[in-house]
């Protein structure tokens, strides 16, 4: 408990750093531009289905914001900032951003629900699919319901939206001195919701 403590203090600290209330986005990370005949027939859509059409919110950009990878590259350790590969299921309104790092891919998802009805069902079904998930529980929940596994998942539900940073592929040679894969994790998801939160 007192390493995942002085890990929120390591990413509070990070945040403070990086301007993280700017959320600067470079052009990629924008919501997805859609062609004209994708938008025929929008006067028929629900809610949802238009929320999708316009891509992924601001908050759930920000995975792939220039605060977040710095914030990858401050807790890796690295010499430059990770290149990024992003992605938008219009399907499940879930927006990728997989950072490649020298050991392996460190991915973050966030399902990108309007709010908490919605999104909530997501979050309690990704639990029930990752194997030995146990809630996070006390100042390490950030005040949000949180979980993670042993391979190195965290995930956290806020407004809704629910944010996965999935360290499970990174190689040993890839931690942070003395990090588990589930510690890596957890210090860029709280960069993450430090950031939503400010």
């Amino acid at each position: 408990m007192k390493t995942r403590a002085l890990l929120v203090s390591v990413a509070a600290v990070s945040l403070l750093a990086s301007a993280c209330g700017s959320a600067s986005m470079s052009p990629a990370s924008a919501p997805v531009a859609q062609s004209s005949s994708s938008m025929a027939g929008m006067g028929h859509m629900s809610p949802e289905e238009m929320a999708a059409m316009k891509g992924p919110s601001t908050s759930a950009s920000m995975i792939c914001s220039d605060e977040i990878a710095s914030a990858v590259k401050r807790t890796f350790a690295l010499t430059r900032r990770p290149t990024t590969t992003r992605s938008w299921s219009m399907t499940d309104l879930t927006f990728a951003c997989t950072y490649r790092l020298p050991g392996g891919a460190l991915r973050m998802t966030v399902q990108d629900a309007p709010d908490t009805m919605t999104g909530r069902p997501y979050f309690h079904s990704l639990r029930t699919r990752l194997t030995g998930a146990r809630t996070i529980r006390g100042v390490q929940s950030l005040g949000f319901p949180a979980f993670e596994t042993p391979g190195g998942d965290v995930a956290f539900l806020k407004d809704g939206k629910t944010l996965r940073v999935d360290a499970s592929n990174l190689s040993r040679s890839a931690l942070p001195a003395g990090f588990t894969r589930q510690q890596a994790a957890y210090a860029v998801a709280a960069a993450v919701i430090a950031c939503w939160t400010e």
